[in-house]
């Protein structure tokens, strides 16, 4: 199931860098980072099936990204689009802004976990029903699955928090180590899917791209894409430069 990893006030001079995988159904169209508006400038993927995106960036330097709950993707429709959720919060100016407006709109969603963070501050939003937790993030690694965040009984956060810390040690990643790290195919136990997810015989569920986000203060200083399974496919730069945003 998707996974963020982030790391916040970790390496010096990148108070923010994002490693994330996500996890879909194969034949769910999407396409890949591009500009999706202007005014503010928002770049990230585009989920062509329902509109919006799960990831992105603005000009202001701002990143949000989401993980739907375990079990929520077929359990009927809401007001709020999980998609639009996140290009709507890309429209502020900051984290702090950002996180505002998604705890407003969270009681017409569905269950979801947002990221949002600049190279400032970092905000978690964890949303369920009509239980809406926010937690600020202190410097250090942390994982969003598709469990609630800082669930204690998340394998699969455990075994990658464990990753994150040997990834600290190593000193600041380039893409082909990032990419490495996004290709674990292995689990702890209790975990039912490993970081990379590869689809049974039949199977139409697999790990359809990987993404690595860099931020400086105020800036987007590296965006890296990978089409596919991060084992099979590289993670390349796809930086945006808002000054030619709208030509």
């Amino acid at each position: 199931m998707c996974t963020l990893n982030i790391f916040f006030k970790v390496f010096d001079g990148l108070p923010v860098l994002l490693l994330a995988n996500r996890d879909e159904l194969i034949d769910r169209p999407w396409d890949p980072p591009g500009y999706l508006s202007t005014t503010p400038g928002i770049f990230g993927p585009k989920d062509r099936a329902a509109g919006g995106t799960w990831m992105g960036v603005n000009e202001a330097g701002l990143l949000a990204g989401l993980a739907n709950h375990e079990g929520t993707l077929s359990t009927g429709g809401s007001l709020c689009s999980r998609g639009y959720l996140v290009m709507e919060t890309l429209r502020h100016p900051d984290a702090f802004e950002a996180r505002r407006f998604a705890e407003t709109i969270a009681p017409v969603c569905k269950a979801y976990t947002l990221l949002v963070a600049d190279g400032d501050k970092a905000f978690v939003v964890d949303h369920l029903a009509d239980d809406t937790v926010t937690y600020e993030l202190k410097p250090g690694p942390h994982v969003i699955t598709n469990a609630r965040f800082r669930d204690p009984n998340d394998p699969k956060a455990q075994r990658t928090l464990e990753r994150m810390e040997k990834l600290i040690e190593a000193g600041t990643p380039d893409p082909e180590t990032m990419a490495e790290f996004l290709s674990d195919h292995e689990s702890a136990p209790g975990q039912p899917f490993p970081l990379c997810v590869h689809p049974e015989p039949g199977g139409k569920f697999a790990t359809t791209s990987a993404t690595a986000i860099a931020l400086g203060k105020n800036e987007v200083k590296g965006y890296w894409f990978a089409r596919g399974a991060p084992c099979e496919n590289p993670l390349e730069p796809v930086t945006p430069d808002f000054s030619n945003a709208a030509s």
